[in-house]
């Protein structure tokens, strides 16, 4: 095997921990010694181990503890991440490499956290081992875009969802949209949500649809074990929202519920009420979300939303299901934006993705100017 393939090895490692990890990133690590790998390892859960320590007690584990720590000196390791250089929740990564004395480190991409970037890897050198900076970077960046969006934007990964018709529409005049989509297009966008920590709403489509906010598929579906904890997202409201027939379904469960408006700041149970005064709040608002652990949300509001998320260019993504129907001129739009002064000046997207679910097509945006 080559350089690359125990990468994309380490690569494929820390991807078992989509579902578990945030806010921390997905990090995945192999240790080699004779072209062989002898232990590997990703994090497995926030606040539990992290990928190079896993690795380490794997390689024990097969080998025994002596064996294991003979193995491991003057071996090679590979990391989609720089190793951590600072102790919050785990000893840092970095000294447990030193420690075992290993020869050379192959690392993806450096941590983008400013009290980290460079810092391990400069121990680690210091201490008289080889370090190797960017092998397959373009794919380690990509499997931690939330990660590198709260370090170096402080908010959440923002991601916009919404199912159209041909003509770009979200719903009839009177109001109706149920269902747009397939019900393939349906359980995909469960997916998306189990890979978020909340999905957001305004309050009109709140109180128009009374959505459950919830993920909705079996533990198999979502590669769970029986035993796994599936943490169901936080909902997430923008307006003022009280308990009623009309949102029966979010205050529903017991998922935690924060709701931005200008009523005072309260918290009761697994509601919690955050005041803002200003109009302009979105940015504060999303970086009390991030304080929350809230690392990533799928917004899914309305017309509205949607469009004042845009207009502040307040997203990292965009996912849309388009239905073959036409709903025609009347029927509301999914976005309404005010048009450019020039082609030249209106926001363009990176398409990265097609996929065809029954015969909606969803399109995955990357938004290329944040």
């Amino acid at each position: 095997m080559k350089d690359l393939d125990f990468m994309a090895r380490a690569i494929e490692l820390a991807k078992k921990g989509q579902l578990k990890v945030q806010p921390n990133p997905m990090v995945g690590c192999v240790i080699v010694k004779n072209n062989k790998i002898i232990g590997e390892g990703w994090h497995q859960e926030y606040g539990k181990n992290h990928a190079e320590i896993n690795a380490i007690k794997s390689c024990k584990k097969k080998f025994g503890t002596n064996k294991a720590i003979k193995l491991i000196a003057g071996s090679d390791v590979y990391v989609n991440l720089e190793p951590c250089s600072i102790e919050r929740n785990t000893p840092p990564c970095s000294n447990a490499l030193i420690e075992y004395q290993i020869k050379k480190l192959f690392c993806g991409t450096l941590d983008p956290n400013p009290k980290i970037n460079g810092r391990g890897i400069k121990l680690l050198r210091k201490a008289g081992i080889e370090v190797k900076v960017g092998l397959l970077k373009k794919e380690c960046n990509e499997l931690n875009r939330i990660f590198f969006t709260n370090q170096k934007q402080s908010r959440p990964y923002i991601i916009l969802k919404s199912a159209q018709s041909l003509d770009g529409k979200i719903a009839l005049k009177s109001g109706e949209s149920s269902w747009i989509s397939s019900p393939e297009s349906r359980k995909n966008s469960h997916h998306i949500r189990s890979m978020v920590k909340g999905i957001l709403v305004g309050r009109n489509t709140a109180e128009q649809d009374n959505p459950s906010l919830t993920v909705r598929l079996a533990k198999n579906e979502l590669g769970l074990t029986k035993n796994e904890v599936l943490e169901q997202p936080v909902k997430i409201i923008i307006g003022n929202l009280k308990k009623s027939k009309k949102v029966s379904k979010i205050f529903a469960g017991k998922s935690k519920i924060i709701i931005a408006s200008k009523q005072p700041a309260k918290k009761f149970g697994n509601i919690e009420y955050l005041e803002y005064k200003n109009k302009n709040f979105l940015k504060k608002f999303l970086q009390d979300l991030l304080d929350r652990n809230i690392s990533s949300i799928l917004v899914e509001g309305g017309q509205k939303t949607l469009n004042t998320f845009i207009v502040n260019n307040l997203f990292d993504e965009l996912v849309l299901y388009t239905a073959p129907m036409f709903l025609g001129a009347k029927s509301k739009d999914a976005i309404s934006l005010n048009a450019p002064d020039s082609i030249k000046a209106s926001k363009k997207l990176k398409m990265v993705k097609q996929e065809k679910f029954k015969d909606d097509i969803k399109t995955t945006y990357y938004n290329t100017n944040v």
